[in-house]
């Protein structure tokens, strides 16, 4: 199995709950709870938000997801994670398919009555800013990464961008 800290996957999730992802159980344990997580009936652990979960898949393979957290519910969300992360496995890239994951996510968005949401990059990660771009994000503002408290451990400058839905 691939690496779990990918930026924008539900990796945490299952962190949070310590599950492993690499024995059968937890990781159908972990699928449960992606399908709980955003129903208004399901109260995460604090620190985490109701989130939708939108899994790329070509066949039977996994190639990304993009999460969709229905609130800002800490200052980690607020200031760097924003309400929508994504990721798309390395050998996936180039394919349009982060766009769609993104897009997505907005649709999923509106689907919920959200107005706008935030989405934030990492400021070399020129590639996921295009995407952004490219799907309604309108730069508020690049934020050093001196700007947030330490404890976020923030190492790059954020891009963050809000979309209205």
């Amino acid at each position: 199995m691939g690496t779990l800290n990918q930026d924008g996957s539900a990796a945490f999730v299952a962190a949070r709950y310590g599950l492993d992802l690499r024995d059968s159980s937890d990781f159908a344990e972990w699928v449960g709870l992606l399908h709980e997580l955003p129903k208004e009936s399901f109260q995460p652990p604090e620190g985490l938000a109701n989130q939708t979960t939108i899994w790329v898949v070509e066949d039977d393979t996994y190639l990304g997801a993009a999460s969709l957290r229905h609130s800002l519910v800490n200052d980690y969300l607020v200031e760097v994670g924003g309400n929508i992360g994504y990721g798309i496995r390395p050998s996936a890239r180039g394919r349009g398919l982060a766009k769609l994951a993104l897009k997505s996510a907005l649709l999923e968005g509106r689907d919920l009555g959200m107005e706008r949401v935030l989405v934030t990059c990492k400021q070399p990660n020129v590639a996921s800013a295009r995407t952004i771009e490219a799907c309604g994000g309108v730069l508020e503002s690049v934020r050093p990464p001196e700007s947030s408290a330490p404890e976020l451990g923030v190492t790059d400058a954020i891009r963050r961008y809000w979309v209205q839905l």
